[in-house]
């Protein structure tokens, strides 16, 4: 964080920069910021492989790569943390010429012992050979409208630098 309304994100190969109308405060956890008393968490993952050479720079491979991406992680929630989800939702967005791949879903029933989450929102994106997501976990009590205008926020501003 630069001051209280710029976040960025780096590694050596591209700067990641989100330029807010808001205050942000960084979190003790990893990779967590709030906004508005919204926790956010950002997440770039890298991927490889050999299929890696076949995803091409155009928005549909992209929305398919993040198709997979998002069963891949539904499929966790689901079997390794025992969540139900109900209505689950996603959406194919295209933004400042950046698609986004939107992602949400109420928490049901969980094995987890304490769960203070309702609904879970994602938006990810295709960044280099990085998918890069935004996670808004709403808690309860939490407001959704809240929470998806702050993610819509972070994907109109996000401005990206290689290195």
């Amino acid at each position: 964080v630069n001051n209280t309304t710029e976040l960025i994100c780096s590694s050596s190969t591209l700067i990641v920069k989100f330029q807010f109308k808001r205050e942000l405060s960084v979190l003790n956890e990893s990779n967590l910021i709030s906004i508005d008393n919204q926790a956010i968490q950002i997440v770039p993952l890298k991927f490889s492989g050999p299929k890696n050479d076949t995803i091409s720079d155009t928005l549909n491979s992209h929305k398919a790569l993040l198709d997979k991406y998002s069963k891949y992680e539904l499929d966790y929630y689901k079997n390794d943390l025992g969540i139900s989800l109900i209505n689950l939702n996603h959406q194919w967005v295209v933004t400042k010429s950046r698609g986004w791949y939107i992602w949400y879903f109420k928490v049901g029933n969980t094995k987890l012992v304490e769960n203070q989450t309702q609904i879970q929102l994602f938006a990810s994106t295709v960044i280099g050979d990085n998918i890069f997501t935004i996670n808004a976990p709403i808690l309860i009590g939490g407001d959704f409208a809240k929470a998806g205008t702050i993610v819509n926020d972070m994907m109109e501003a996000i401005t990206i630098m290689k290195q």
